[in-house]
């Protein structure tokens, strides 16, 4: 497994105004020492031409993969019309993953939207993201959904939206906390996971061990999934 950080760890920090993007990815270098680094749409809604090719070059030149790019498109909407503003939305976030050179784009599934009928609202999510993947295949890169509430509770509901969109380009992001029943839902969706984010709640003050979820059962369970991605801190 390879050790990473996801810039929504820093977001009160970048959305103060006090870190941006570039000095983020410094210091994931030369702080932190990591593989490689996550970014969120969050501090880059309408990112520039010359803003990506500065990331793109700063990650080369220290040596830090680009394992993912993520963004809060979701499928949980009240009109088809919102649903194609999502959909429009994830495509974008596609093109700048192939452009940054990151193989995976992570999204949401979305919430369920309520007065309307939970079986008609799965088959409107699963024939979004059949398109969004199609259009994916075509770039070369995989969609992973995150584990995020909403339509996704536990491994059953993973496993039934992995089946009904029937592609090889479809992954997740596997969120260590997220899942209502944690460690069952873990073990059984770990072969889906295309990285990991690695949720910590309460750190221990004299050891640093998180408290509330046991990373030693975790890793175990990856360990036997043969799981050789990212943790995306």
């Amino acid at each position: 497994m390879k050790l990473g950080c996801s810039i929504w760890s820093y977001h009160n920090t970048v959305s103060a105004g006090k870190l941006n993007v570039i000095d983020w990815i410094k210091l994931c270098r030369a702080e932190l020492n990591l593989d490689g680094i996550e970014f969120l749409d969050f501090p880059l809604h309408d990112p520039q031409a010359q803003e990506l090719k500065e990331i793109k070059k700063l990650c080369t030149d220290l040596h830090l993969d680009i394992y993912a790019v993520s963004c809060d498109a979701q499928f949980g909407q009240p009109t088809g019309e919102a649903v194609d503003q999502q959909i429009d939305r994830l495509k974008s976030w596609i093109d700048i993953a192939y452009y940054l050179g990151a193989p995976i784009c992570r999204c949401f599934t979305g919430a369920p939207v309520a007065n309307i009928d939970l079986k008609e609202q799965w088959r409107t999510m699963v024939k979004a993201y059949r398109k969004c993947l199609r259009y994916a295949e075509k770039k070369g890169i995989v969609i992973a959904p995150e584990n995020h509430h909403g339509f996704v509770l536990t491994s059953k509901d993973m496993l039934k939206l992995a089946k009904k969109v029937k592609s090889d380009w479809f992954r997740m992001c596997l969120d260590t906390g997220n899942f209502t029943d944690l460690y069952p839902s873990i073990a059984e969706t770990a072969h889906l996971a295309a990285f990991v984010h690695a949720k910590l709640y309460e750190l221990d003050s004299g050891t640093g061990a998180e408290l509330k979820l046991d990373y030693e059962k975790i890793f175990s369970i990856f360990k036997t999934a043969n799981f050789q991605g990212y943790l995306s801190i």
